[in-house]
């Protein structure tokens, strides 16, 4: 199954058509444990869900199926026009005396349930490299005399494997974001679609319709005022007026609070700093890609035996020189170490016209930026620039006369001649 769906991954999701059926304005995220209506018309294969025109109702299936797991993983979507992926990260954070701590370590815990959704997507589109070593080892040593035998049994085993993931990741975009309190886990679904890869590879520059600029950010914020305000991740929207797609990157960060007012002043300067540099990074990795490495590892060791001698000395091992044990003793012991490393690196110029809105949550601990685009913004941009250099070079006849430097001549004996700084510098005690 998992070949399957890796052929299915390669196959299908880089479709370059648009399709109005993965529209994610109508898309709305699952409930786990909570009835769907038509699910009953949704084929569930594995990890792919299968509906024939209903993508709606797929991605609730496919994002409830992965809820209901309760882990990190990935679904495909497939329906007439092509195949969506949805990818559900997830990671916990740990509650301080200190709040500031509290929220940091939450909003490391959205970056990294963030980057595990990221690898989720390349690891489903590319694939996994895979080395692994296993090895097992049997000692068996056995003694017997005219009276009795006793024998020392010992099995070990090790093993090692190490998986990597690379690849280039863009067209994504954060289907929602969940902070349960209670648990103390934050989640971050991410999904791409035949949609979003489309509208996104194909948006940088082509004006095809002209959306004034204030129309784009009222529904930008109006956007933000009906939905939720991820601290990660990117969108992508539609004008409701000109159909004009808009391409939103988010960031934010948590706003330190600090007794000392000009320190804190100076801490909400640097939290929208932050954010605004973050937000603008989401949109430069869902326009223009991102590179995603991943590498895990394990290695375990175990050992479990029997013994009923031992050696009087260990180094000589004279089987005439041992110890019977009254009891057989026997050991077991296992030891496993495992390691995750994520890394994703965003490299590029974002394209003019680019603006940032800024915004802080209701109880002031949170700083939210959202980096927006638009073709018509960048149109914009570009023909403002274009005025003032036309300005600043200037439209009328330009002056080329003038004459040669006089190179010789030019001594004053009683030219201007102020005095400089003169007079004793060290001591001549310090010398």
């Amino acid at each position: 199954m998992k070949l399957h769906i890796l052929g299915l991954a390669l196959g299908l999701s880089f479709a370059t058509q648009a399709s109005d059926d993965f529209d994610l304005t109508d898309m709305m995220p699952a409930t786990a444990n909570t009835p769907i209506e038509g699910s009953e018309n949704v084929t569930v294969k594995g990890d792919v869900v299968v509906s024939p025109s209903d993508a709606n109702t797929a991605v609730a299936v496919a994002h409830q199926a992965l809820l209901e797991d309760d882990e990190d993983g990935v679904k495909m979507i497939q329906v007439g026009s092509g195949t969506g992926i949805l990818s559900i990260g997830s990671a916990s954070y740990t509650t301080y005396n200190n709040n500031n701590a509290t929220l940091l370590s939450k909003r490391g815990a959205y970056n990294k349930a963030y980057l595990i959704a990221k690898k989720q997507l390349t690891e489903n589109m590319k694939g996994v490299d895979v080395t692994c070593s296993n090895l097992a080892n049997t000692t068996l040593d056995v003694i017997d005399s005219g009276n009795e035998g006793v024998a020392n049994t010992k099995d070990t085993m090790k093993e090692a494997c190490k998986e990597s993931v690379s690849g280039s990741l863009a067209g994504f975009v954060t289907f929602d974001v969940n902070d349960n309190t209670e648990s103390k886990t934050v989640r971050v679904s991410l999904i791409s679609t035949p949609k979003t890869r489309a509208q996104i590879s194909r948006n940088s520059g082509a004006v095809v319709v002209n959306t004034a600029p204030n129309s784009i950010f009222k529904q930008v914020v109006a956007d933000i005022k009906n939905g939720v305000l991820p601290p990660v991740g990117a969108k992508v929207l539609s004008d409701a007026n000109t159909g004009e797609t808009i391409l939103l990157g988010y960031g934010s960060s948590i706003i330190r609070g600090n007794k000392n007012s000009s320190v804190a002043r100076k801490l909400k300067e640097l939290a929208k700093r932050q954010s605004q540099t973050r937000a603008r990074a989401a949109l430069l990795a869902t326009m223009k890609g991102e590179k995603v490495y991943w590498q895990g590892s394990f290695d375990e060791k175990q050992m479990e035996g029997a013994t009923q001698f031992e050696y009087t000395d260990p180094d000589l091992q004279d089987p005439q020189q041992v110890k019977v044990l009254d009891d057989e003793r026997t050991e077991f012991l296992n030891q496993v170490k495992s390691s995750d490393e994520y890394a994703t690196i965003a490299k590029g110029k974002l394209p003019a016209g680019v603006n940032t809105k800024s915004f802080k949550s209701t109880d002031g601990n949170w700083q939210y930026t959202v980096a927006v685009y638009a073709p018509s913004l960048e149109a914009a941009a570009k023909k403002a620039n274009s005025e003032m250099v036309e300005k600043i070079q200037g439209t009328g006849v330009v002056s080329n006369t003038g004459r040669k430097i006089k190179a010789h001549g030019g001594k004053n004996e009683k030219g201007e001649n102020s005095k400089a700084a003169s007079g004793q510098v060290s001591k001549k005690g310090d010398l």
